[in-house]
């Protein structure tokens, strides 16, 4: 056979090299040799990155609830009266890179909307917030190859944030949230356009601890938070001109750490402004994507992140019934870009 004519490729991506044989009198066949050795395309990383990109999606939507979220919520009920139960909404977008190996681009939103309640003892006050969350975003994967593969993801779930705050400053918390993630695939790999959809569950859950330090008219807290973020298993029907073929997604688990400060300056007229900066760090957020006996190159956002964060915030009293807190925040590292919020309050 001519040189680079005798490969053959199947819809899932693997390469097996083919020669001919005569077949009968007036025919020939082609055939696979005992010595050919199939080979997976390593294009076949981009079905796993979406993954990895999901992962990401869904670790911001409880990094959000944690911070912004529980401060919208809690602003919210300084405002709500008598109120047993008090609503929020909370909501932020983020423009982000994250460093697979290669690397996944995303841009998308985050909403948060649930009630808050507070009972206050004498020596701390305890925080309940149960709520319901969607996440949406469009995702780009790009290869060193040049390939690459785009889509778009949302998730939707609900969770509880558990916290107490004692009166000497040292604060602490736990979070749970459940759902779904949905999302679809369309890249090019070998030169053929592929697609998939994708649908599975989710569970996640944080612990915090810090230690608030009053002054006059600011404030500084320490703080450590821990997430983790656990992305079910799913199969996929690749298509593709070639056909179809069947492919297996193993669980994604994400490990990561944050250890953080942030200083508050109170302003007259109830408001403040605020930054801060930390250090996130993740353990594995490793996916992994099979076809039949072969494996597919496998992402990682394995690695360290800092970021920097400015914000304001307007807190409603009883005299204004308006509140508000807007915030944004630089990241460099493994996970690169902005992420910035807003959340509304407003007495009922």
């Amino acid at each position: 056979m001519l040189e680079g004519k005798n490969k053959v490729i199947d819809p899932g991506m693997v390469t097996r090299t083919v020669d001919i044989k005569k077949d009968g009198e007036n025919a020939l066949s082609l055939y696979i040799p005992e010595d050919s050795v199939a080979t997976l395309s390593e294009d076949t990383k981009l079905l796993a990155e979406t993954r990895a990109a999901g992962t990401a999606l869904l670790w911001n939507g409880g990094a959000a609830a944690s911070t912004t979220a529980y401060s919208d919520a809690v602003s919210a009920y300084a405002s709500g009266g008598d109120a047993s139960y008090v609503p929020y909404v909370s909501l932020g977008g983020f423009s982000l890179r994250n460093e697979t190996g290669s690397y996944v681009d995303t841009k998308g939103l985050t909403a948060n909307l649930g009630f808050v309640k507070r009972w206050e003892a004498e020596k701390h006050t305890d925080t309940l917030m149960p709520f319901f969350e969607y996440g949406a975003s469009n995702y780009t994967s790009h290869l060193d190859d040049g390939a690459r593969a785009d889509g778009k993801q949302h998730y939707i779930g609900g969770g509880v944030l558990l916290r107490r705050d004692n009166t000497d400053g040292l604060h602490y918390e736990a979070m749970v949230r459940a759902g779904r993630l949905h999302g679809d695939f369309a890249g090019i790999m070998e030169g053929y356009h592929s697609s998939y959809n994708s649908n599975a569950p989710y569970l996640a859950a944080h612990a915090g601890i810090g230690k608030l330090f009053k002054q006059k008219d600011n404030s500084v807290d320490v703080y450590g938070k821990f997430f983790w973020t656990h992305l079910g298993s799913d199969s996929a029907t690749i298509h593709n001109s070639l056909g179809q073929a069947q492919y297996d997604f193993a669980a994604v688990n994400s490990y990561r750490t944050r250890l953080g400060v942030r200083y508050t300056k109170n302003q007259p007229y109830h408001s403040a402004f605020y930054a801060g900066l930390g250090w996130d760090y993740e353990f594995d957020g490793e996916a992994k994507a099979s076809y039949r006996n072969f494996n597919t190159p496998s992402p990682s956002t394995k690695g360290s992140s800092g970021f920097v964060e400015l914000g304001w915030q307007s807190r409603s009293t009883k005299e204004n019934p308006w509140g508000a807190d807007v915030h944004v925040t630089g990241w460099v590292g493994k996970q690169r870009g902005i992420v910035y919020g807003v959340g509304v309050t407003r007495a009922l």
